[in-house]
């Protein structure tokens, strides 16, 4: 049955990432803003974006900004997922198994080895004037992407090693629980 839950994840996945439903997150309206901030993305990339204030130095906090908005968006929709297929799973090798593909320890260090900065743009504030509008301090904003097809591979990838490692832990624990039910006869 693990299988098959693993399958029906990465086939919703795969829905997920291409038929654009994460291109449907919105982002707030930032007066100012480039005009490619917060644009849908692409077909074959996951595309985020960062947003912080503060002088050149905010530029790594904008970046970092940039790969928590494409963490949220594999979190929301693992979450997403789970709950839409498997809200009704009652057997609690399979909930186990949910619980840690919702938990998901590795998915900073896949997104670090992973994105790509497309774009950063540091503004400095400045006085209005005939030809453009004031900026009260300065910005940094920053579009950054990851391919789709790297997501999914990575995704089958731990699936299959959660289901090994599982798998693994409840036969090891069945062998205790049977060495203890012969010793205790």
């Amino acid at each position: 049955m693990l299988e098959a839950i693993a399958l029906k994840i990465i086939t919703s996945l795969v829905g997920f990432l291409f038929e654009g439903y994460l291109d449907t997150f919105k982002y707030s309206k930032i007066d100012e803003a480039p005009s490619w901030y917060g644009q849908s993305g692409s077909n074959t990339m996951l595309i985020g974006y960062g947003y912080t204030k503060g002088d050149i130095e905010s530029i790594p906090l904008a970046e970092n900004n940039c790969k928590l908005d494409i963490k949220r968006k594999i979190d929301k929709t693992i979450e997403i997922i789970i709950y839409d297929n498997f809200k009704h799973v009652k057997d609690p090798k399979e909930k186990e198994f949910l619980k840690q593909i919702q938990n998901d320890v590795t998915l900073d260090t896949f997104i670090k080895k992973n994105v790509k900065f497309e774009k950063v743009e540091h503004l400095r504030a400045k006085k209005e004037s005939l030809f453009s509008d004031e900026r009260k301090y300065d910005e940094t904003f920053t579009g950054c992407m990851i391919n789709k097809n790297s997501i999914i591979d990575y995704q089958k990838e731990r699936l299959t090693t959660l289901q090994k490692e599982l798998t693994n832990f409840k036969a090891s624990n069945a062998q205790d629980e049977l060495d203890a039910e012969l010793n205790g006869i």
